[in-house]
């Protein structure tokens, strides 16, 4: 029942650092440094845990499942938010490299001599 609790305490406390991720890119990357040394510690707990299970311990781990799905779904929309700027940072990178080398990307055939004859 101690590993179910703290494991229940540990998802609970990964749940709210995940609905307090902020905007900002710097705070986030200490989110997802948090959030993994939370996935660590719960495989840890996960391990440890062994039947047969008593009534209370099935009722905590019917409340364990709720809190993985939002545990999940919160990781997702952490990591679409990641791939937005992922986006934009190439598309940053494309549009400084437009303006330092302006015909850089252009392939054309104009001034070229094709004979004909032969």
């Amino acid at each position: 029942m101690k590993t179910l609790q703290a494991l229940y305490d540990l998802s609970v406390n990964m749940l709210t650092s995940l609905e307090k991720v902020p905007v900002d890119i710097e705070e986030r990357e200490q989110v997802v440094e948090l959030v993994q040394s939370f996935i660590e510690k719960r495989e840890q707990l996960l391990r440890q845990i062994k039947g047969p299970y008593s009534e209370g311990e099935m009722q905590l781990g019917k409340q364990l499942i709720h809190l993985d799905e939002q545990i999940t779904h919160k990781m997702n929309d952490l990591l679409q938010q990641i791939q937005i700027d992922m986006k934009k940072v190439k598309e940053k990178k494309k549009l400084n490299r437009s303006y330092i080398n302006p015909y850089g990307n252009i392939k054309t055939t104009d001034g070229m001599y094709l004979d004909s004859k032969q």
